[in-house]
C-alpha cells in the first residue's frame, strides 16, 4: 500500500500520485510491534548468567542478558558484577520455575535479584523470600 503524504490518504501499490492532492505517493511501512520483554533475574555473577541463559534456550525459552557490570582493572567490584537476565514476558514464569527447580536459584520477587538459597530477606531490597 501507499499513502499520500500530504493528506494520508491510502492507495494501492498500482498509483503514483494523489489523485486529490497530485503529490507522489509514498510506500507505507509496517513497524512490526516490538516483544514484550521483562528482566527475568539480575545475577551477580556473569558466567553463571551464561549458563543460566544457556540452559533455558535449551527449553526452549529465548533470553538476553544485558551486562551492567562495572569492571575495574585488574579485579571486578564484586557487588557491581551484574548481568540482567531477560525474557519474553509470557515466558517468564515458566522460566523462574525451571531455574528454581534445575539450578536451585532464588529469586526475589521483591526486585528480581538473585540471592543466596538461605537468604530469608533480600538483601538488595529487604523483601522477605518465600520459602520453596
Amino acid at each position: 500500500m501507499k499513502s499520500c503524504p500530504k493528506c494520508n490518504e491510502t492507495f494501492p501499490d498500482t498509483h503514483f500520485r494523489c489523485p486529490e492532492c497530485n503529490v507522489e505517493l509514498v510506500q507505507l511501512t509496517v513497524q512490526n510491534e516490538a516483544p514484550d520483554l521483562v528482566i527475568l533475574c539480575t545475577v551477580l555473577n556473569e558466567s553463571k548468567a551464561h549458563i543460566m541463559r544457556g540452559f533455558l534456550e535449551s527449553e526452549g525459552i529465548p533470553c538476553q542478558l544485558e551486562n551492567i557490570s562495572f569492571h575495574a582493572e585488574p579485579a571486578p567490584v564484586a557487588d557491581l558484577m551484574k548481568v540482567r537476565l531477560w525474557t519474553l514476558k509470557e515466558d517468564a514464569e515458566q522460566a523462574r520455575r525451571l531455574l528454581q527447580e534445575r539450578e536451585s536459584i532464588q529469586v526475589c520477587s521483591g526486585c528480581a535479584t538473585e540471592v543466596d538459597e538461605q537468604d530469608e530477606i533480600c538483601p538488595n531490597c529487604g523483601e522477605r523470600l518465600d520459602e520453596c
